[in-house]
């Protein structure tokens, strides 16, 4: 069962939600992004850097981390990295990445999660993007140390 499920009709619904998250971002969370491709995992990220919590910036750039794997920003000294993991194939990929020591500094934001070591350690959101019927679905789910910043997103939804 997920702990919120949130329906986003329009790209607009999916940036105001990623602000919500950014606002209770803290040091050593891992926001895990999972969907298909195309289904805004991107856009969410990049709301979440851009967003007044980070850089404050709705026209800074932020690419796209397929090729690089991943991108990481310092912000008022807030740092958060944004991984892309689609293209890696194993775990000593990951290796060279060294995750954990983004969230040892900040926190991370990962799409294609599913090769993630599970000793990495961290507060974990979980959130699926799923479409159906032209819409799409957020479903948030607390990995370990999310609980109660989702009920209070509960609360105000």
């Amino acid at each position: 069962m997920k702990d919120l499920i949130i329906r986003s009709e329009r790209v607009q619904d999916t940036e105001k939600f990623a602000n919500v998250i950014a606002s209770l971002i803290k040091k050593h969370d891992l926001i895990l992004l999972k969907g298909e491709l195309g289904s805004g995992k991107t856009t969410f990220a990049r709301s979440i850097i851009n967003s007044k919590y980070f850089a404050n910036d709705v026209g800074h750039i932020v690419p796209s981390p397929t090729f690089s794997l991943l991108q990481t920003y310092e912000f008022n000294k807030r740092i958060i990295g944004h991984a892309d993991l689609y293209r890696v194939q194993n775990k000593e990929e990951m290796t060279v990445l060294d995750l954990q020591k983004i969230i040892d500094e900040g926190s991370l934001i990962v799409e294609w999660p599913e090769i993630i070591d599970s000793t990495i350690s961290a507060n974990i959101l979980n959130i699926n993007f799923e479409i159906q019927d032209n819409t799409l679905n957020l479903l948030v789910d607390d990995g370990g140390g999310w609980k109660d910043r989702i009920r209070s997103i509960s609360l105000k939804s």
